[in-house]
């Protein structure tokens, strides 16, 4: 089971909104928004993969591309959904999918909108609504984009190295701990993480304990990464 978890999770870190006046209530909205969500990461990794794989085209570039505006929109179209349910914080009542769905648009949100409601995710997994898990994947989300090292091991980074994808694991804050503190929230180890993130992107994954973020951006070549 911790297999498929670990596996699963690769997909959640990794259609338009209900026309006006249709009458739904918050889990329905928010089941729709999580579905619109995932379908267009999904169609973007399957379209990554068959480039990693050596497919390449016109005709892909331009799919990808269409992508990932379709899912900037998406993105927005949700975000403008959960920033209209949280006004006066946290719901209550809503059914367990519904905290995930929550945590789910935020962790693919802006960074200030990740940081704005980072406090009531705390809340949530303290109550419970929401696993140790995904609150841990939105805090070393935070912390890469502010580029800082992550404390879980939960984020990567991908680039091209010599013509070829390559993805690395975030800096990690204390790698000597990292694999207990990857048990403590229910995930697998580094090691398998990376096993399953190569199969599932088709790209080379680096995952180096002494990797800072200054040497990342060495390799990158870039002064700021996002």
């Amino acid at each position: 089971m911790k297999d498929l978890f670990c596996t699963l999770s690769l997909f959640l870190g990794l259609l338009a909104l209900p026309l006006p006046g249709r009458a739904q209530n918050p889990d329905s909205l928010l089941r729709e928004a999580a579905a619109r969500d995932q379908q267009v990461r999904m169609q973007l990794l399957e379209m990554n993969r068959r480039v990693n794989d050596g497919e390449y085209s016109a005709a892909l570039v331009d799919s990808l591309v269409a992508a990932g505006a379709e899912m900037e929109r998406i993105d927005r179209e949700n975000m403008r959904l959960v920033a209209s349910l949280l006004r006066d914080g946290l719901p209550e009542g809503l059914a367990a999918e519904s905290y995930d769905a929550v945590w789910l648009i935020i962790d693919h949100a802006p960074l200030k909108e990740q940081k704005r409601y980072l406090p009531l995710l705390r809340e949530a997994a303290g109550r419970g609504v929401i696993s140790a898990y995904k609150l841990a994947t939105l805090e070393d989300r935070v912390a890469m984009y502010e580029e800082r090292p992550q404390r879980y091991g939960t984020q990567s980074y991908q680039t091209n190295v010599g013509g070829e994808t390559v993805i690395y694991v975030w800096p990690v804050e204390h790698p000597e701990q990292l694999d207990s503190l990857r048990e403590a929230i229910g995930t697998c180890p580094m090691a398998e993480y990376v096993r399953l993130l190569e199969e599932t992107s088709g790209a080379q994954v680096v995952y180096d304990p002494a990797l800072t973020v200054d040497s990342l951006k060495r390799i990158v070549g870039k002064k700021a990464l996002f």
